[in-house]
């Protein structure tokens, strides 16, 4: 079995279960993985269970790069811009700071990028002026 056959196993065992099934669940999967010496697909089985909850509950991630920190109110604007964008119910913000962006944004939700950010606008007017 594949780690995302795994994953989708987990899914499919621990998907609307109370707290505790949930827990006995998890403890009989991770039995199996270890008797049928698959622990080395622990990481991949959990990347790719994380994938399946978040596309079955309607939640996307987003990485968000920015010079500073960004605020509550920020935060708040960004996911409800990716949640209409994407029509999902819920948005997981990761801010990462990074000072050489020099100011802007930059959002990567999934394999998308959305380049805002100051040192992305000064590389594309470069483009054009060196045409």
């Amino acid at each position: 079995m594949t780690a995302k056959q795994y994953a989708q196993a987990l899914y499919d065992l621990t998907d609307g279960k109370s707290k505790s099934e949930i827990e006995k669940s998890a403890a009989d999967f991770a039995r199996h993985i270890y008797r049928e010496r698959k622990l080395k697909l622990a990481e991949k089985i959990f990347e790719q269970f994380g994938k399946i909850y978040n596309r079955e509950k309607s939640i996307i991630e987003a990485e968000v790069v920015t010079a500073e920190k960004i605020g509550d109110a920020m935060e708040k604007k960004v996911k409800k811009y990716i949640e209409k964008k994407y029509s999902v119910k819920e948005v997981v913000v990761e801010n990462i700071v990074d000072p050489n962006i020099k100011g802007g944004m930059i959002m990567k939700v999934g394999d998308e990028v959305m380049d805002g950010s100051i040192r992305g606008s000064l590389m594309e007017l470069k483009k054009v002026l060196v045409k």
